[in-house]
């Protein structure tokens, strides 16, 4: 019996690409978490079991993030090669200045410098809306907390998903 080189059908591959369609079109599908809402939609799409869905999903992911993969090697490869081409030319035309800025900016795309980003600025309480803030987060306000602090405590805010917040009273001290 002969050896098959490819162990799926083209119906595989059609359905494949019409996951990875679905994927794309669909942001809430695009992360990992919602695996049982998808793979639930390609059973109902498909007629499909499980395990079959499963498998459309995997190699539908597999594919997207290999094209990914690929587009973005293009884009650094071609952005290294520009700045070769820009040191090149400094280099040619004798402006070492240039050429120094363009091995500079060379290095920071492979990844030899790391710039530091300073975040300056500071908070007013002007633009803050009292109400979304939990009793909890009220007390800590009153007793003198650094309202950047509390407003990074997710205890100290009040819920906007419609939920109860069982965060609210006091705090206990």
């Amino acid at each position: 019996m002969p050896k098959i080189s490819n162990k799926h059908t083209d119906l595989f591959y059609t359905h494949v690409d019409e996951t990875k369609m679905e994927i794309l079109k669909n942001k809430e599908f695009q992360g990992s978490k919602k695996n049982r809402t998808l793979t639930k939609h390609i059973r109902e799409l498909f007629d499909c079991s499980p395990r079959t869905a499963t498998r459309y999903i995997a190699e539908a992911r597999s594919s997207i993030r290999d094209a990914t993969k690929i587009k973005s090697d293009k884009i650094f490869k071609k952005a290294l090669r520009d700045e070769d081409f820009m040191i090149t030319g400094a280099l040619i035309r004798g402006d070492l200045k240039l050429a120094h800025e363009g091995m500079k900016e060379r290095n920071k795309l492979q990844g030899l410098y790391v710039e530091k980003i300073e975040q300056s600025g500071s908070l007013t309480m002007k633009n803050i809306d009292m109400s979304q803030f939990t009793e909890y987060g009220l007390e800590r306000l009153k007793r003198g907390d650094a309202p950047e602090e509390v407003m990074l405590d997710p205890k100290s805010l009040k819920r906007n998903d419609g939920d109860k917040n069982s965060n609210t009273g006091s705090s206990g001290s």
